[in-house]
């Protein structure tokens, strides 16, 4: 076989390369109309599958294509070769044109989160590639609407809680507060970005830690509601109440913490509790002053008999005899013994009271001798007397009892001796004293303080000196009526007493009486006692239920030149008027009788003999002697207990008047 020479061989190789490359050239050509065909399928299946509204865009903003979604979604499909925006620019709000056109000379993609479009809301992205560039547009319009709704709902729950007077706020497990109303801020005084954030024990309490034992955690363990009542820093007191806030597991994960003011309402029971107090301490007053009042009524007629009898026994025994000395300690003891029935009846308020307009200052210069020999020598009395005081209506001796009565109480408050101040001074009352001295009053009022150096007083002794036979002096120093029956005094001037003392630091009381501009009268002469006191045979019906008293006044009248009739009762006083057919120059009468009125009786009596002259007596001056009637009558009234010569003064003055 002949072998082809080199020069054919060469013709034969560069035949076969050339057609391998036509063949690869075929192979690329196919592969690329394969990749193609399945780039262009793959185009088709995002424009037609996409759930997104998508719009291809060459440089100049022609739209080459869009998806399926698009012509779904939108009530104006795209046409081809339309310039996008520029042909639909009219519904958007800004000038998306310029944007796409700002994006392709750029390179950079642009957001639109939120693009306003007629009535819906889109989120568009324009993504540049080499040929133009691809709009990809999301219709957000129902979770627009969603967050507006929700925006709404949470604008409408912070204008409601905000609008309530009771301070709100959502606390998480750390006592965080995660958000609060405005009337928290407000109660706080702190600014609403400072109360979020914080927690409830530093923002109300002031304290770096949760409170012992604090019921907002109680919550978390048990579950349930939480209520308890707290006081802040500022004394404002407030009901705060919690409530569970459960997650989607049902655990406890926040709590709802509502707190209402109630500073007003505690002060408000505060309140009601003092005068419930001071209505409960004015009920005892009265009902034991009462009690007192009708001791002292019945004490008043035994010491009228003793001391009767006694004046007609000293009489007949000779004063150079001892049994005379006794009768005298008797007749002592007795005397005392009215004294502490007056105090009784001073503290009652039952006893018998003339009101005129007096000098206050005349009143302690009168006494001032009296005052030192009570108060002993190791004492001083400083003076602070008003110059131009003004004057006040009360009842002499009263006003003389409180201030002796008071004056000896500081003396005894400082038994090694010391110093007792005296002053007087006018004053004018406004409103605002209430919240010092819960019974004051506003008004012109003359003042008396009587301030001593003495040991003082607890706040619990305070609050019982008044109630009477308290005393903190010991066995036999003391009655314990003093400040009783200054207290009953005052009242009954329709004045009020402030004390003010501490341990230690001695005590300052001040009398308040209202004051009086008519003009003080002047003092009365002393009646000087008739040489003879005896009567002359005038006739007197004595009605009286006391057997002791009436005993003694039928002895001592019957003695005393008197011709004396006696009744035990109003009916046993009617028939003995009628058997002597009213011929009586005096009807002496005890006001309190066991089956009529005394003032009603001699009324009746008086119709049948008009010539009569009234003489009333009793015990004690509350609402059942009728002293109103009894000084409107103008009936000659006689204090028990009273002396047999008291008794035949009065007697021969209503005798001569007959």
């Amino acid at each position: 076989m002949n072998k082809p020479s080199g020069k054919n061989i060469d013709k034969v190789n560069s035949s076969s390369s050339s057609d391998q490359v036509i063949q690869n050239l075929n192979n690329e050509v196919e592969f690329l109309k394969k990749t193609l065909a399945s780039t262009e399928s793959l185009n088709v299946a995002i424009l037609k599958y996409n759930p997104t509204e998508l719009i291809v865009l060459d440089r100049d903003g022609r739209i080459t294509g869009f998806s399926d979604t698009k012509v779904r979604s939108s009530k104006r499909v795209p046409i081809i070769g339309n310039v996008m925006y520029r042909d639909y620019a009219s519904r958007h709000l800004i000038d998306m044109y310029a944007e796409l056109m700002q994006v392709m000379a750029t390179g950079e993609m642009r957001n639109f989160p939120e693009l306003v479009y007629s009535d819906r809301f889109l989120a568009v992205q324009i993504a540049p590639f080499p040929e133009g560039a691809v709009i990809s547009c999301r219709d957000i319009t129902e979770r627009k609407h969603a967050e507006m709704a929700l925006q709404e709902s949470e604008k409408e729950k912070d204008l409601i809680l905000s609008s309530v007077a009771e301070v709100v706020i959502y606390m998480d497990r750390d006592s965080t507060i995660k958000w609060a109303n405005k009337a928290a801020s407000e109660s706080s005084s702190k600014s609403l970005d400072t109360v979020v954030g914080g927690h409830c024990f530093s923002i109300w309490l002031n304290r770096d830690q949760p409170c012992e034992d604090c019921p907002m955690q109680r919550i978390f363990k048990s579950g349930k509601v939480q209520q308890h009542e707290i006081q802040t820093p500022n004394d404002q007191f407030w009901m705060s109440r919690g409530y569970p806030v459960r997650d989607d597991n049902d655990r406890v994960s926040g709590i709802v913490l509502v707190m209402l003011d109630i500073t007003k309402r505690k002060q408000a029971e505060h309140e009601m509790e003092t005068i419930q107090q001071q209505l409960l301490h004015s009920q005892k007053m009265e009902a034991i002053g009462t009690l007192a009042g009708g001791i002292a009524h019945d004490f008043n007629n035994l010491l009228t008999a003793i001391h009767g009898c006694l004046d007609l026994a000293m009489m007949k025994i000779d004063e150079g005899e001892s049994i005379y000395h006794d009768l005298r300690e008797v007749h002592m003891a007795a005397t005392r013994a009215s004294d502490l029935t007056r105090q009784l009846l001073l503290f009652s308020r039952q006893h018998l009271t003339q009101f005129k307009p007096i000098d206050l200052n005349k009143t302690i210069d009168n006494l001032l001798k009296m005052l030192y020999r009570l108060i002993g020598e190791d004492i001083s009395i400083h003076m602070a007397l008003e110059p131009k005081l003004w004057s006040v209506k009360a009842d002499p001796g009263t006003l003389e009892q409180i201030i002796m009565n008071l004056t000896v109480n500081a003396r005894d408050s400082m038994p090694k001796g010391g110093q007792v101040t005296i002053r007087t001074d006018n004053v004018h009352i406004d409103e605002s004293y209430q919240d010092v001295m819960q019974e004051a009053r506003a008004g012109l009022f003359v003042r008396l303080t009587i301030t001593d150096m003495g040991a003082g007083m607890t706040p619990e002794v305070q609050h019982r000196i008044f109630e009477p036979f308290f005393t903190t002096k010991g066995p036999g120093k003391g009655t314990g009526l003093g400040l009783s029956v200054v207290y009953g005094i005052i009242k009954q001037h329709n004045g009020w007493i402030h004390v003010y003392s501490e341990p230690g630091k001695g005590t300052d009381v001040k009398v308040y009486l209202p004051a009086n501009f008519d003009d003080v009268q002047k003092p009365d002469i002393p009646i000087q006692h008739a040489s003879d006191l005896s009567g002359e045979g005038e006739r007197i019906l004595i009605i009286e239920d006391e057997k002791c008293v009436r005993d003694f006044a039928m002895r001592a009248l019957n003695k005393n030149g008197y011709e004396v009739f006696a009744a035990g009762s109003g009916q046993e006083a009617f028939e003995i008027f009628e058997q002597e057919k009213g011929k009586f120059d005096i009807i002496f009468c005890d006001v309190v009788l066991p089956d009529i009125s005394g003032v009603e009786l001699v009324e009746k009596l008086h119709q049948m003999n008009s010539e009569c002259e009234i003489l009333i007596s009793s015990g004690y001056t509350d609402r059942k002697s009728q002293w109103s009637v009894i000084r409107e009558k103008g009936y000659t009234f006689l204090q028990k207990p009273y002396s047999l010569m008291d008794l035949l003064q009065v007697l021969r003055q209503k005798a001569s008047q007959n």
